[in-house]
């Protein structure tokens, strides 16, 4: 990235200046009595995911004072293209020791659900103004000539992408150990097992016949399925959302069957294609997973994260994405 929006202090007997826009003091500061600096270091798209966006703030305080003082709070009023999104307040307790400074850093998480509620054609948009504006308040030593409350005031801007996300899994297929390999983990467990026997059942299993797992011997073999799918992703809006690799946990029927990572991704149309093959071991198959085979049905869970890249008046460097995402799939 690293784009900073700096927001510098200038002091004066009667005027300070904030980002593009000078601020009257309503009082004189006795000669020789100084206002703490504040400056924005920092403000920039932390992360984000499918479902929200983390704005990060770094905010260095220098306390000209012999005591320490502290920054009591942040009121924030968020406007997404002129819609205002919400108010608040964070009460912050940051410390700055006497004669010192120090940074510290807020985040302020915006949800694609609530942005969605207040613009107007959401579906038609590929970016979004977000403009955040707000102040500081910094409770000032008693000190002959100083207000009770020292006030902040700040305004940035940034562009986020609009997000309407739509996560489904196709094409879910497992296909069975070969007999050879069959007879290897058999022959790893010690156990006496027929391995024509087992290749048989679980081939019955995975074609949604019903089967005595006991019989398989499934607890005592690490037999490894094959396992395939596609996770097509779609955004209802108009930015894009493209990347080349994901790291993901997957789950079935809320048992955590495997992790990985895949680089195999193509757009088709409006809709990224992220291809998954991995490896489901028979240990892992618990009722849940056992479910899915018999009822040709089941509900998926993929969590992971990865990098997509945003217009560089966005954001110079790739942006982390966090994936949280679920649904119905079929066999």
């Amino acid at each position: 990235m690293k784009r900073y929006a700096m927001i510098i202090f200038l002091f004066s007997a009667v005027m300070m200046c904030t980002l593009s826009e000078a601020v009257a003091l309503n009082f004189s500061l006795p000669k020789g009595i100084t206002l703490p600096e504040v400056r924005i270091k920092d403000f920039d798209i932390k992360a984000i995911s499918l479902r929200d966006i983390d704005f990060l703030f770094d905010i260095e305080i220098v306390n000209p004072y012999p005591i320490g003082i502290r920054l009591e709070k942040v009121e924030f009023k968020v406007d997404i293209d002129k819609n205002q999104l919400f108010k608040t307040t964070t009460p912050s307790g940051f410390k700055i020791k006497a004669n010192g400074s120090a940074v510290t850093s807020l985040v302020l998480n915006l949800e694609y659900a609530k942005i969605i509620n207040i613009v107007k054609d959401y579906n038609k948009k590929e970016y979004l103004l977000c403009d955040i504006s707000g102040k500081l308040s910094i409770p000032l030593p008693n000190i002959p000539g100083l207000p009770k409350t020292f006030s902040f005031p700040f305004n940035v801007s940034k562009k986020i992408p609009a997000i309407r996300p739509s996560v489904a899994v196709h094409n879910f297929k497992v296909s069975a150990p070969s007999k050879a390999e069959i007879e290897e983990a058999i022959r790893k467990a010690g156990q006496n097992l027929n391995a024509d026997k087992v290749f048989g059942l679980l081939g019955d299993l995975i074609n949604g016949k019903k089967v005595n797992v006991k019989e398989i011997g499934l607890a005592d073999l690490d037999l490894k399925l094959k396992v395939n799918f596609d996770l097509k992703l779609k955004n209802e809006a108009k930015a894009k959302l493209f990347f080349n690799n994901l790291n993901y946990d997957f789950s079935i029927n809320n048992e955590r069957v495997f992790k990985g990572d895949t680089s195999k991704t193509r757009m088709v149309g409006d809709t990224l294609i992220v291809t998954v093959a991995n490896e489901l071991s028979s240990k892992s198959l618990g009722k849940g997973v056992l479910r899915i085979f018999e009822e040709r049905k089941g509900l998926f869970k993929i969590k992971g994260e990865t990098f997509i890249n945003l217009p560089t008046e966005i954001k110079e460097t790739p942006l982390r994405l966090s994936f949280d995402e679920g649904g119905d799939f079929g066999l």
